[in-house]
């Protein structure tokens, strides 16, 4: 990762952080709350809607405040509350009881998370933003199904006891005295930045039409999918799609940082459209083999950009936990509606979930044309610059070793 100024502290402090956040919140939503719901699925659905809603919403409320308060703090906070808090979740001594500090949890963790990335903020700046997110995610996706599928196959206490490993875990950062890391600030960070509000509405609305297709088409579309195939090769299917989700972290958070943000975020939503039609064109085994690497790379190149960088990149200090909130409470709020109806999108066929996704997807595009780079134009012609001399000298190297 040649040219980024973050230090190894620093990473790790954001990689370590990475992991528990992203996998409590999928343990607590699924598998958690399906001990919570009693296994009944119409309950499931709609006790996760209102999780996600809640979360959404402490997103934008705790937006407010955040940015003023020291963000490890906060962090320490939801670890040790969460890990009181899922304690006291397992000792309720009835459901109604259990059912409110589950949804206390869910505040908790709307307003950690966003801790988190308002402290990732703080660590890097705008021109690297895409590599440090991609080295971090290269290396804890791998991780994310492992913990997942240890947490499916765990009775309720085993696993209340990983999601307070996965809290407590996230105090190990204090080892590494994270606040005397070198906090980075660009330039365009110190003198302030407010672009226009069109701006930030034209790359909202990619990124809210992906999000709204992945919690309700897509649902439709893997469920088809699982009917044809037998649990092992879903179980390939899923690491294919763990593979390319791998690669398009790094896809997405190299080909950002060296040529823009516009041209990765068209290559992760073209990806995904021609993914969407293949699915609903070709139903064999290795069509949907091409489906799944091609979402797991939308998916890396997509999560990478709208999670860490893009509402940085639109950010200074004072509106940082602002602009990530409104990047993360989109995806909440879209999951929550995605599975409140849930049951009535599992019965649309596949075809017409499939093109509907292609469709859309494919008109997400649009308004990036109007949108204007995030990167700047200097840095990107340094790095051009830089690539063709690497270029020239290799193909000198090669016609000498040949003379």
């Amino acid at each position: 990762m040649a040219g980024v100024q973050l230090d190894k502290r620093g990473f790790l402090v954001a990689m370590i952080l990475y992991l528990p956040f992203f996998a409590w919140y999928y343990i607590f939503s699924i598998d958690i709350l399906m001990f919570i719901a009693d296994g009944r699925t119409e309950t499931f659905f709609v006790l996760n809607a209102c999780f996600n809603f809640l979360i959404s919403f402490t997103l934008i409320v705790s937006s407010s405040f955040i940015h003023r308060i020291d963000k490890t703090s906060v962090i320490y906070a939801w670890s040790i509350l969460s890990s009181i808090g899922t304690v006291f979740l397992v000792l309720a001594p009835t459901s109604m009881f259990r059912l409110a500090i589950y949804f206390l949890l869910g505040v908790l963790f709307g307003a950690g998370v966003l801790a988190f990335f308002a402290y990732f903020w703080d660590l890097t700046v705008l021109e690297e933003r895409g590599r440090v997110a991609a080295l971090i995610g290269s290396i804890s996706l791998p991780v994310l199904p492992l913990v997942f599928v240890l947490a499916s196959n765990s009775d309720f206490f085993r696993t209340a006891a990983l999601c307070i490993s996965l809290n407590v875990g996230t105090l190990t950062i204090k080892l590494l005295n994270p606040g005397k890391i070198t906090v980075l600030r660009a330039e365009k960070d110190l003198r302030g930045y407010n672009p226009e509000k069109r701006t930030i509405l034209l790359y909202l609305i990619p990124w809210a039409v992906f999000s709204s297709i992945n919690a309700t088409l897509a649902k439709a579309i893997s469920f088809h999918v699982s009917q044809h195939f037998s649990p092992a090769s879903l179980m390939l299917l899923g690491a294919l799609e763990v593979i390319g989700g791998t690669l398009g972290v790094i896809m997405g958070g190299v080909i950002a940082d060296f040529f823009g943000r516009r041209l990765s975020l068209a290559c992760g939503l073209t990806l995904y459209g021609i993914s969407a039609a293949i699915s609903g064109l070709m139903k064999s085994y290795e069509a949907f083999s091409l489906v799944f690497i091609g979402t797991g790379l939308t998916w890396g190149i997509l999560t990478t950009l709208y999670l860490f960088l893009i509402w940085g990149d639109l950010a200074d200090k004072e509106t940082c936990t602002r602009r990530y909130s409104i990047g993360l409470a989109t995806f909440y709020l879209a999951t929550g509606v995605g599975s409140l109806f849930s049951p009535e999108l599992l019965q649309i066929p596949l075809f017409p979930a499939s093109i509907t996704s292609c469709l859309l997807i494919f008109l997400s595009n649009a308004p990036l044309v109007l949108a204007p780079e995030l990167l700047p134009l200097d840095f990107r012609e340094k790095i051009r610059l830089k690539l063709y001399i690497d270029l020239v000298k290799k193909k000198a190297k090669y016609l000498s070793s040949q003379g």
